[in-house]
């Protein structure tokens, strides 16, 4: 019975959802420690500017990996490849604006 409990969190959409999140979690943590007297906005801006969001952002993904071995570990094996899915839509995302 508690197999069957945990397993009800070995989702795709659990991984997909941890994997979209967890990043930017870490993106807002990033602007609060190291720019939080600027606006969220200007911030932004400036950011795309300095051609230094996408390199930023590419770098808030890399706690994925973390969740990934965690699921991974746990034998969660649907819950890591939402995780997966979320990371190479953040790739995608980076490729695709750095073609445009």
């Amino acid at each position: 019975m508690t197999l069957r409990k945990h397993k009800r969190y070995d989702r795709i959409l659990i991984g997909w959802s941890v994997g979209i999140i967890v990043p930017l979690i870490i993106f807002l943590i990033t602007y609060q420690v190291k720019y939080s007297g600027m606006d969220f906005i200007n911030y932004l801006k400036s950011m795309w500017q300095m051609k230094i969001l996408l390199k930023l952002l590419s770098l808030c993904v890399f706690p994925n990996l973390g969740f990934f071995f965690l699921f991974y570990r746990l034998k969660y094996d649907m819950a890591a490849r939402g995780v997966i899915m979320a990371t190479f839509m953040y790739a995608f995302l980076v490729l695709i604006a750095k073609l445009l």
